[in-house]
C-alpha cells in the first residue's frame, strides 16, 4: 500500500492523530439524518435491485417518493461517460426536483445493481514516450533506493543516508503521482465517492477532493461544496444484502453486543504506516474507558482462526485482497481492513477481497476501496470508533466525519441509518460533534 502524503495533511491528519485522545467539541441542536433525508437509488435493468429498494424503503419508512431508478449497465465498472449520463444528471434532476417541493436531501443509499466503479479517463497531455521515460526514472530511483537501505542495514546509525534515503522516497512518491495523472490511474473513483460531490459544481476530477465534513478540517475550508452522505447497499448475491437491511433494523433494538478486536502490525518510528498504526494502539487505548471488551494485537502476525470470537467491531491490517477467516462475528457486526484492493468487487466469487468476504460472513457493515487509494485515505479507527460507540450518529454520518477524501476511492458498505449503539451507548462523548450538514 502506498502513503504518499500531500503538505496538507502531512501538516493537520496525522499530526492531530498523534495528539489526540478523547473528542471534545460544541454540541449542536441540528438533528441526526432522517429517513425522510435519504434518497434510494436503484437500477431498473435489475429486477432485484428494484426489489432491495422497495424493501429498503419499507424497513426504513422512506417515502416510496424517495426511490430514483438509473438506468445504467448491470456491471460493477462503467466508464466517466456513462457514470454522467446514465447516474449523475437524472440523479441531480431528481433531487432538484424534490426540493423544488421542500424535500431536503442529505443521503443517498445505492442499491445491488447500480455500478461501483468509474474507469479511468485519460489526460489531453498523456503520451506513451512521457508515460515510457517516467517509468524508466521510477526504476532507476528505485534501484538507488534500494542500494541506500542496504547501506542503512550496514550503519543504522547513518544521519547522511537517512536523509539521503527520505528525501529519495519523497522524490520517487512525486514521480509516481506523475505517472499515475498520466496514465489516469488518478482518475478513476468509486461512484459512491462521485455522488458525495453531485450537487457541487465542478470540480477537478485528477486526485481527491477534500470532505468538507472530515474531522480534522471541518469549518477550515474556503468555498467548501456542499457534500451528501453515501452508502452502499451491496452485496455477493441479494440475499445477503436483505439480511444486512433486515439485521439492522433488528440490532437497533437491543443494541450491538460483543467485543471489539484491533489487529496492529507493531510499528514504532516515524514513517505513515508505523503513525496509523499508532493510530490503531490508541483507539484501544480511548475506547477501553468504555464498556465493550477490547482484544488488541500488536504482532505483525494477524488474527488466526479462532483467535476473534464474538466480533462486534474490527480494524486491523495487513493482508491484501485475502480475507483472514479468524472471526466469529457477532449479528450486526461492523468492521474494516486496511489494504489497498478490498472493495475492488463484491460480486466476483473468485475473489476474497475483506468487504466481500465481511459481508458474506456476516458483518453488516464495511468500509473499503474500490483501488489504490493510498493510506491517509482510511477513516482513522480512534475517531471512527469513538464517534460510532457513542451512539449519537447513524453509519451513515460516522462515515462522513472520517473519510478524510470525496472523488475518490473509499465506500462505505451498509446501512446508512444503522445506529448499534443507540439505545445502549458503548462510549461516552463528551460534548458530541454536530453532524454532518
Amino acid at each position: 500500500m502506498k502513503n504518499y502524503l500531500t503538505p496538507m495533511l502531512q501538516g493537520s491528519l496525522f499530526v492531530v492523530l498523534l495528539l489526540s485522545g478523547p473528542i471534545f467539541m460544541p454540541a449542536s441542536s441540528e438533528a441526526v439524518l432522517r429517513p425522510e433525508e435519504v434518497l434510494i437509488v436503484v437500477n431498473p435493468e435489475s429486477s432485484d435491485s428494484v426489489r432491495l429498494g422497495s424493501l429498503y424503503s419499507e424497513l426504513r419508512k422512506i417515502p416510496f417518493s424517495h426511490i430514483a431508478g438509473v438506468k445504467a449497465p448491470f456491471q460493477e465498472g462503467i466508464t466517466r461517460k456513462q457514470y454522467d449520463e446514465l447516474i449523475a444528471a437524472p440523479l441531480r434532476k431528481t433531487i432538484n426536483s424534490l426540493q423544488e417541493k421542500g424535500v431536503r436531501i442529505r443521503c443517498i443509499v445505492t442499491v445491488y445493481g447500480v455500478p461501483l466503479r468509474i474507469s479511468k479517463t485519460l489526460p489531453p497531455d498523456a503520451s506513451q514516450e512521457t508515460i515510457k521515460k517516467l517509468e524508466e526514472t521510477i526504476g532507476e530511483k528505485n534501484k538507488e533506493k534500494v542500494e541506500l537501505e542496504t547501506l542503512l542495514k550496514e550503519n543504522k546509525n547513518s544521519k547522511e543516508v537517512h536523509k539521503k534515503l527520505n528525501a529519495l522516497k519523497s522524490e520517487i512518491g512525486k514521480l509516481q503521482f506523475e505517472l499515475a495523472h498520466l496514465t489516469g490511474k488518478d482518475t478513476v473513483a468509486a461512484v459512491d465517492s462521485e455522488l458525495a460531490l453531485l450537487l457541487s459544481p465542478s470540480y477537478e476530477l485528477a486526485g481527491w477532493q477534500p470532505n468538507p465534513e472530515f474531522y480534522f478540517i471541518r469549518g477550515r475550508l474556503n468555498n467548501s461544496p456542499q457534500a451528501l452522505m453515501v452508502s452502499r447497499l451491496d452485496a455477493s448475491a441479494p440475499e445477503v444484502v436483505e439480511k444486512i437491511m433486515r439485521t439492522a433494523v433488528e440490532v437497533e433494538k437491543t443494541g450491538l453486543a460483543g467485543k471489539l478486536y484491533l489487529d496492529a502490525r507493531g510499528l514504532s518510528g516515524a514513517s505513515e504506516y508505523a503513525k496509523f498504526d499508532e493510530d490503531i494502539k490508541r483507539a484501544a487505548r480511548i475506547l477501553e474507558k468504555g464498556l465493550m471488551p477490547i482484544v488488541l494485537d500488536n504482532k505483525p502476525e494477524l488474527f488466526g482462526p479462532g483467535e476473534a470470537p464474538e466480533a462486534a467491531l474490527y480494524c486491523g491490517w495487513y493482508s491484501l485482497g485475502e480475507y483472514r477467516d479468524a472471526f466469529e462475528w457477532a449479528k450486526g457486526a461492523v468492521g474494516y481492513h486496511v489494504a489497498s484492493s478490498e472493495a475492488v468487487s463484491l460480486h466476483d466469487p473468485k475473489r476474497n477481497y475483506w468487504v466481500k468476504s465481511m459481508l458474506d460472513r456476516g458483518v453488516i457493515a464495511s468500509i473499503g476501496p474500490v483501488t489504490e487509494p493510498y493510506l491517509t485515505a482510511f477513516p482513522p479507527p480512534s475517531i471512527f470508533f469513538q464517534l460510532l460507540m457513542s451512539g449519537h450518529y447513524s453509519l451513515a454520518e460516522v462515515f462522513a466525519m472520517t473519510n478524510p477524501f470525496l472523488s475518490w476511492q473509499m465506500i462505505l458498505v451498509g446501512d446508512p441509518l444503522y445506529n448499534p449503539f443507540r439505545v445502549k451507548p458503548a462510549y461516552p462523548l463528551i460534548d458530541p460533534p454536530p453532524p454532518p450538514k
